[in-house]
């Protein structure tokens, strides 16, 4: 503000047409450079303070340019603008406050003007065929809207600056975030109603799990270890598999179903149709997650029968889109897949029009055929088969582990209650929910980290390590 003052001060001495100046000492003709540099400054300063008076509101924005550009005096613009002088002085001070605060906080960041981030919004839940996170996933500023948003309530004004556009350009997204829920609005200022897990807090999730790995994830990698014979006797399609291998399945379905002592809450129906709860991930942060070595990791996926679990190499891959099924040919393959394992792969039930989408399957390596049937290149289980592992092999450990769930679920909840933003304090139950979901990735991670897994060699070796097909 020094340098608006200094600014408004040489206007009005152009103004009064000064003409003879006195002549320039030799110390201030040395430091030519330093001039220009100030110049320079003052020229950047003055450019940033016409974009932020563009931003504010159209009364401060006219008693900025009424009192610093045309220079009319307080009392003149009081009677202008229908206000009192006292609330002409007020606004002055309070512009310019935020405007001097805004600028200092621009010096020490560049995280959204100059470097926006990228984040993407997970659903948990049921969500509709096209839920409307997939509008926030295609907009690069809607996504940073909901982090400008996310620490504490801002209004239309600060968000604007923080992002470095005009407010008008935000608006409209802005309008459309609050009506579909993702913000909520109180009295000017918005604030993202949904968790948003940066790297800070998935190292520290991290942390937790480790800290907490003698009593949860390595009893659970050393029990199926130790049931290997009893799991094999089973029966099922794939148990055959070299244990490191299997192993990638059997940590994923235990941990899948295993009862966490924290009752998940209900999803709320969502504007869209759905019934889910969203939940945002930073994919650029400055702070990377370190602990999980940037692995892929899209969370559990079924349909009609088949799961499949993506992380490490294999987070993203075609897989993804059999579970989905959300383009004709991707369900034409899974309708396939299910009725070749309905049939027992004999490849006599495929008809004519279906040979284009049995060679489909056979080059993304779902299936091999050999001396005319089609063996499938992940695990199926009959339901007797599945329930006997639920009931022989998974029950009893899961009894067992109970009372170290519950220390790790107290401890989530003293995370989150430490990590969340206050109005956002209601959702520490449901953050320590989700948390404690990621037993099954932390222990598929622990595992791969202490040697009991196959490490797959790229994105195909590894994609069907976790595929398996639950026969109805």
């Amino acid at each position: 503000m020094w340098r608006v003052a200094k600014f408004v001060w040489c206007k009005q001495l152009r103004t009064l047409r000064y003409r003879s100046l006195p002549a320039a000492t030799p110390e201030y003709h040395d430091d030519f450079s330093a001039a220009l540099v100030d110049e320079k400054e003052r020229r950047q300063l003055t450019a940033w303070l016409h974009s932020r008076i563009v931003n504010l509101s159209r009364q401060q924005r006219e008693i900025m340019i009424l009192y610093y550009i045309d220079q009319v005096p307080q009392k003149d613009i009081a009677q202008r603008l229908s206000l009192s002088e006292g609330a002409v002085r007020w606004h002055l001070f309070d512009t310019r406050r935020r405007l001097r605060e805004e600028h200092q906080s621009m010096e020490h960041t560049t995280d959204y003007v100059y470097r926006p981030g990228r984040m993407c919004v997970a659903v948990c839940g049921t969500p509709p065929p096209q839920p409307d996170t997939c509008r926030i996933d295609q907009s690069l500023l809607m996504q940073n809207i909901l982090m400008v948003c996310y620490k504490q309530p801002r209004t239309v004004q600060e968000i604007a600056a923080a992002l470095g556009v005009a407010a008008a350009f935000v608006e409209n997204d802005l309008q459309w975030l609050v009506a579909q829920e993702f913000i909520t609005g109180e009295k000017g200022r918005y604030a993202t109603s949904f968790i948003i897990e940066d790297g800070e807090y998935s190292n520290a999730v991290s942390q937790v799990f480790f800290d907490n790995k003698e009593d949860v994830s390595l009893p659970i990698i050393r029990w199926l270890l130790e049931q290997e014979q009893a799991i094999r006797a089973i029966g099922f399609t794939g148990c055959d598999r070299p244990m490191d291998k299997l192993l990638w399945l059997l940590l994923y379905h235990f941990t899948y179903y295993l009862p966490l002592p924290i009752e998940k809450p209900t999803p709320p129906l969502r504007p869209d149709g759905g019934h889910y709860t969203p939940r945002g991930y930073v994919q650029s942060s400055q702070q990377e997650n370190h602990l999980r070595e940037h692995w892929a990791y899209n969370g559990s996926m079924e349909n009609n029968g088949f799961c499949w679990f993506g992380l490490y190499n294999f987070g993203q891959s075609d897989i993804e889109s059999l579970m989905d099924s959300y383009t004709p040919e991707w369900n034409a393959l899974r309708l396939l897949l299910e009725k070749l394992a309905r049939h027992g792969f004999d490849l006599a039930c495929v008809k004519e029009e279906e040979q284009y989408h049995l060679a489909r399957l056979v080059e993304k390596g779902f299936v091999l055929v050999r001396d005319g049937k089609a063996k499938p290149n992940f695990v199926i289980f009959t339901p007797e088969q599945y329930d006997r592992l639920q009931r022989e092999i998974f029950y009893p450990l899961a009894q067992a582990l109970q009372p170290a769930l519950v220390r790790l679920a107290n401890d989530f909840h003293s995370l989150s209650r430490r990590s969340l933003p206050a109005h956002l304090k209601h959702l520490s139950t449901l953050n320590a929910v989700l948390s404690l979901m990621d037993v099954g990735f932390m222990t598929e991670f622990i595992a791969f980290k202490e040697g009991f897994l196959y490490k797959p060699v790229d994105h195909r070796d590894g994609e069907f390590l976790t595929m398996c097909y639950l026969m109805p």
